[in-house]
C-alpha cells in the first residue's frame, strides 16, 4: 500500500477523521441508493456509506487494499469490493445513483478519461461527490510526489462543468479557536510543528482551545458551502442531469 493510504487501526485518529468526514458528508445526500466508491482504499468509507443505509460497491486498483477491504468490511447485500482500474471500470452505463471519489483525482494523469467514465456509469440525475486538496494556483507539477496535478477552486469547478451540471463547491476545514488561528498567522513558517516535540504541540493546541492534528475528532472538522480562507480541501457535489 502506498504512503497516503488510510488504515483505521494504523493511521492517527485525527487524519482518519479528516478522511471519514467526507463520507459523513456524502451520506447526507444519499439514502437507499446504489453507490460506487471509486478508489475506496481499504474500504472503511465504503462500509460507512453502507451502514448509512445504502448498497455500495467499492473499487480499488491495489490488490492488497482490496484483500483487506474484503476481509474487514464486506457485508452481504450491502457492500462489495472489486479490483478495477478507475479509467475502465466495467460497469453498465447509467448504473449508479451516486459516485464518490475522495482525494483521488489529484493522483490521476488522465483526469478527462476518469471523469468521462464516472459520467458514463452514473444514472441521469445521479450525483458525483468528489474531493481534492485546495491550492492557490493550479499546477501540473505539485510538491506532493504522489500527486499528478492540483487545482484551485475556480479551475476545479470549470473542469467538472465540462462533464456535469449543477456543480456545487464546499470547503472542508478544521474548526479552530480565534487564539489558535492567530498563532498560525504569527507562526508563518510552522516552526511549532518542525521544532517542538509532539507532546508540546499537543499541549499548545489544548491551551489555544483545540486539538492537535493527530487527535482531531469528526466534530472538529467542518464542511460548509462555498470556499473559505481556512479550507484545506474542496468538496464538490455535481449532478449528471442533462449530461
Amino acid at each position: 500500500m502506498y504512503d497516503e493510504r488510510i488504515i483505521p487501526d494504523e493511521t492517527p485518529i485525527g487524519i482518519y477523521s479528516i478522511h471519514l468526514k467526507r463520507y459523513e458528508f456524502a451520506a447526507s445526500y444519499v439514502k437507499d441508493k446504489l453507490i460506487l466508491d471509486v478508489a475506496c482504499g481499504v474500504g472503511y468509507g465504503t462500509r460507512y456509506l453502507c451502514d448509512a443505509g445504502n448498497q455500495v460497491i467499492g473499487v480499488e486498483i491495489d490488490a492488497e487494499s482490496i484483500a483487506y477491504a474484503q476481509n474487514r468490511y464486506s457485508q452481504s447485500g450491502c457492500t462489495m469490493f472489486v479490483r478495477s482500474d478507475a479509467m475502465m471500470m466495467g460497469f453498465h452505463s447509467n448504473q449508479f445513483d451516486a459516485v464518490c471519489s475522495f482525494e483521488t483525482i489529484e493522483h490521476m494523469a488522465d483526469v478527462d478519461n476518469f471523469l468521462k467514465e464516472v459520467a458514463r456509469v452514473l444514472k441521469p440525475g445521479g450525483l458525483f461527490i468528489v474531493s481534492t486538496p485546495i491550492v492557490k494556483d493550479s499546477n501540473k507539477n505539485p510538491d506532493n510526489p504522489f500527486h499528478c496535478q492540483e487545482w484551485n477552486p475556480r479551475d476545479f469547478k470549470l473542469l467538472l462543468e465540462q462533464y456535469f451540471g449543477g456543480v456545487e463547491l464546499f470547503s472542508q476545514y478544521r474548526r479552530e479557536s480565534r487564539l489558535s488561528k492567530w498563532m498560525k498567522r504569527v507562526d508563518i513558517f510552522a516552526l511549532r510543528r518542525h521544532i517542538l516535540p509532539m507532546v508540546l504541540v499537543r499541549k499548545m493546541a489544548q491551551i489555544t482551545g483545540g486539538r492537535s492534528m493527530d487527535r482531531l475528532e469528526l466534530s472538529d472538522i467542518v464542511i460548509c458551502e462555498g470556499i473559505v480562507d481556512e479550507a484545506s480541501e474542496i468538496v464538490v457535489v455535481a449532478s449528471n442531469e442533462n449530461y
